[in-house]
């Protein structure tokens, strides 16, 4: 393992905030773009291997979801380490060892709790996403800036994750005119094509994309608390 330990983790977590933070994907491609930057890698050593596949999945539990495919590799990949191997590759301290064996275990009982997701393209999910453009309109609403500046800044923060599904993009709009409604900026025309792109979503238009039914429940749900206070 020419990468020690420690290296490792750090370059993986480095790796993977560097896609979520400065290149802004969602968590669900971030670590998929992070795990192919370092596959060829676990095929070096059942050691590599090891801290590799425990360190992602140490990520992937702090998501809401798991694509389902990639936790059942995951889980096939840590529950069949070989640690008699990694013993005799002679890598790692005595202390390491222990500390990578017991990073397993918890890591594969955290594994099992976290919801499967059945959706294979890379997207961001319900809550997340929600969240995400709440912060980043909190972040840019400052004195600094003029209301006519927010939407244009925020579809264009969002523009690839708007791009990418009917949902995100439904997600991202009613979210930014749930923040222009508390600051009473409705009247532009920019806030009225926000508004028309909301009248004309119905929920089959994405019956089968990310959202479990109780996430479109709850946008929809928003969606009508929006024009309720516009009448």
């Amino acid at each position: 393992m020419a990468i020690s330990y420690e290296e490792y983790m750090e370059y993986i977590n480095e790796t993977y905030t560097e896609f979520k933070d400065e290149k802004k994907l969602s968590p669900k491609e971030a670590i998929a773009r992070t795990f192919n930057e370092y596959d060829m890698s676990m095929n070096k050593s059942e050691t590599d291997k090891a801290v590799i596949s425990v360190t992602i999945a140490e990520i992937l539990v702090s998501h809401s979801k798991i694509l389902n495919t990639f936790k059942e590799y995951m889980v096939k990949t840590i529950s069949n380490l070989n640690f008699k191997l990694i013993d005799q590759d002679n890598k790692l301290s005595q202390d390491q060892y222990k500390e990578l064996l017991l990073r397993k275990e918890q890591v594969l009982n955290q594994l099992e709790n976290i919801p499967m997701d059945y959706y294979p393209r890379v997207c961001w999910y319900y809550e997340e996403l929600t969240g995400e453009v709440n912060k980043f309109i909190h972040q840019i609403n400052t004195g600094d800036i003029k209301k006519d500046e927010i939407i244009a800044k925020v579809l264009k923060r969002f523009e690839r994750d708007s791009n990418n599904t009917l949902s995100e993009k439904i997600i991202i709009y009613t979210t930014l005119v749930e923040n222009l409604l508390r600051i009473d900026y409705t009247v532009t025309a920019d806030f009225q094509t926000l508004k028309q792109e909301l009248q004309l979503f119905t929920v089959n238009n994405i019956q089968d994309e990310q959202l479990v039914e109780r996430e479109k429940e709850n946008l929809v749900s928003r969606i009508d608390r929006i024009f309720k206070q516009l009448r």
